[in-house]
């Protein structure tokens, strides 16, 4: 299976570290779950007793943007066998990186970061369903570059936060 691969191109977290979070994600069932890279979250505060991991869900279209992050977590793989970024999933209970997303931030990501279709250049993007961009919606970003490097393409996503 591939998982999202996802580059922090232009995001304020790499040299604003208040615009870095810790988030543990959890699943519908409120149980910790595993999450890709690139997936949008949204922020439901720390959780009980901590005073910097926050507890994190998948967002939805509904999901104010000024409380999510979009999960980055470092990619170590402790599989030997394992040697490429898609085979790389944010375990679950590991306390992750997450980046607010700022107006004029750019990131970029694979197509497994979508929900369907991939966007072209100048398209509309929003959450879809699990916290991934989806190419159909708006209110997220926009998609202004497309690249391939190395053995992955991707979408580089502008934040325009409506």
């Amino acid at each position: 299976m591939s998982y999202c691969v996802i580059r922090t191109d232009l995001m304020s977290g790499t040299k604003q570290p208040a615009d870095l979070v810790s988030l543990r994600f959890y699943n519908a069932e409120d149980k910790v779950a595993e999450v890709e890279n690139g997936v949008i979250v949204e922020l439901k505060g720390y959780e009980e007793g901590q005073r910097e991991v926050m507890k994190a869900v998948a967002a939805t279209s509904a999901s104010d943007v000024a409380n999510c992050a979009i999960v980055a977590g470092v990619e170590v793989m402790y599989d030997e066998r394992k040697k490429n970024l898609d085979e790389y999933i944010n375990e679950a209970g590991k306390a992750i990186r997450g980046y607010i997303p700022r107006n004029r931030n750019l990131f970029a990501v694979t197509k497994e970061g979508f929900v369907g279709a991939v966007p072209a250049v100048g398209g509309k993007v929003g959450i879809g369903a699990n916290g991934k961009l989806d190419a159909a919606a708006e209110g997220f970003g926009e998609c202004v570059h497309i690249e391939t490097a190395g053995r992955y393409t991707y979408y580089t996503i502008k934040i325009v936060k409506a």
